[in-house]
């Protein structure tokens, strides 16, 4: 179902709230502040910080019965970074502005790179890298932004623990994802909430 949430192009804080049941990123900031892998498993940073090797926890899946693997991942990421990607749309990916300096191919008055993302790599079907331009401390928080939920390329569906079953008066039914890949995490029972 169609409810005009892209989690890389939130208008609201109402939508940020809707889009949390719904999607998931690679990963997520405990309640101590630490790092802790989501639809990511594992994530190894390189000695010199700039590249990121992410494999994807296996047996994941969207809502709309799709497989999260690094195709997915890579499509996603290239939305957001390369505003020539064709997938992109019109939004104006404000998140990914604020946390990583810029855009693909753009420049700085010196020449260099304005983001501190150089890009993508997959490696094989649940491995991929990011390549930073330079290191980044803060890289992983940064990316546990709601704005990088990974979404299917198909639908545009999420892999969160809620699905939309109802979308009337103004308000969105969610039900729990039967599907949801962390069983012992999935809802008891449904909710409305507020549509965006």
């Amino acid at each position: 179902m169609d409810i005009g949430i892209d989690p890389a192009n939130l208008s609201s804080e109402n939508a940020a709230t809707v889009a949390s049941y719904l999607y998931e990123g690679l990963v997520r900031v405990q309640d101590d502040g630490a790092i802790a892998g989501l639809l990511a498993g594992e994530v190894v940073v390189s000695e010199d910080g700039l590249d990121y090797i992410f494999t994807l926890r296996q047996g994941v899946a969207f809502q709309d019965g799709s497989l999260l693997n690094s195709d997915a991942v890579v499509w996603n990421f290239n939305r957001w970074f390369d505003p020539a990607d064709a997938n992109r749309g019109s939004g104006e990916y404000a998140a990914w502005a604020a946390n990583f300096g810029g855009f693909k191919g753009e420049v700085m008055e010196d020449g260099l790179p304005k983001s501190k993302v150089d890009g993508i790599e997959k490696v094989d079907e649940f491995s991929f890298i990011i390549h930073l331009n330079t290191p980044d401390t803060d890289f992983l928080t940064k990316l546990a932004d709601s704005a990088f939920s990974i979404v299917s390329p198909e639908t545009f569906a999420g892999s969160g623990a809620y699905v939309v079953t109802a979308n009337e008066g103004g308000n969105l039914t969610l039900e729990p994802f039967a599907g949801y890949w962390n069983a012992a995490a999935i809802p008891s029972e449904g909710m409305q909430v507020p549509a965006p």
